[in-house]
């Protein structure tokens, strides 16, 4: 489900995307996986993008959150959670900071 995940994302020009793996540190879900995009539009088209693709293939979608006041989408695949976030959002919500001691995989743009 990951690899999908990220290729979605990828083509739904998600960047600066990171993969936290949260193995060690819940019992809930294997995976966070953070991104950027410069608009609410493309979080927007990116999580549609990945509610469509993810139901096809049978997945639950456990929940789905997303705002363009605060700038995070984030959709609840189970194993993967997927937290988006709109231009200097991600910095203010920091999550690279609180799991940066986790092991992380960094895509290339």
């Amino acid at each position: 489900m990951l690899n999908k995940v990220l290729d979605i994302l990828s083509k739904a020009v998600v960047k600066n995307i990171v993969v936290y793996n949260m193995n060690e540190f819940s019992p809930f879900y294997d995976y966070f996986v953070v991104g950027s995009v410069n608009s609410n539009r493309q979080g927007s088209a990116a999580i549609n993008y990945l509610k469509k693709d993810m139901a096809e293939m049978g997945a639950t979608i456990k929940s789905f959150s997303s705002s363009n006041e605060s700038g995070w989408f984030l959709i609840d695949l189970g194993e993967v959670v997927v937290h988006i976030f709109v231009g200097e959002e991600r910095q203010n919500y920091n999550l690279d900071g609180m799991y940066s001691h986790l092991p992380k995989q960094i895509l290339e743009d």
